[in-house]
């Protein structure tokens, strides 16, 4: 069936990115994912281009180091772990995609948006 979304309103799609990376030469070589947030309304090609700034840094996701020697075990934790956080730090658009959000453009318009 059709989403219905009240009259005005606007839907804003988004995109999420992860890679686990270095995020610092100091202090031991800590590694984190960052997690990536764009909108989908973004051209591909301007999006994926470093350049144009059109991903935003919504959270440093931690890389969990387990001392259990079954292998299986940690990856089914670490995996347990990093939905955990992404349930956490994906609150508010959950929020935005039930009830919808004020937000505002890029003239400062205010918008009723969902997620």
């Amino acid at each position: 069936s059709k989403l219905k979304f009240p009259k005005g309103s606007t839907l804003c799609s988004v995109i999420l990115s992860s890679d686990k990376t270095h995020i610092t030469n100091m202090c031991g070589g800590k590694v984190a994912h960052p997690l990536l947030i764009s909108l989908t309304n973004i051209h591909m090609d301007i999006r994926n281009k470093g350049s144009s700034h059109a991903f935003l840094l919504l959270a440093l996701m931690p890389i969990p180091a387990f001392t259990h020697p079954a292998t299986q075990i940690c990856s089914v934790l670490e995996a347990c772990l990093f939905h955990h956080c992404l349930d956490i730090v994906l609150e508010p658009l959950k929020q935005a995609a039930c009830f919808g959000r004020m937000m505002s453009d890029p003239i400062g318009n205010l918008c009723y948006c969902f997620t």
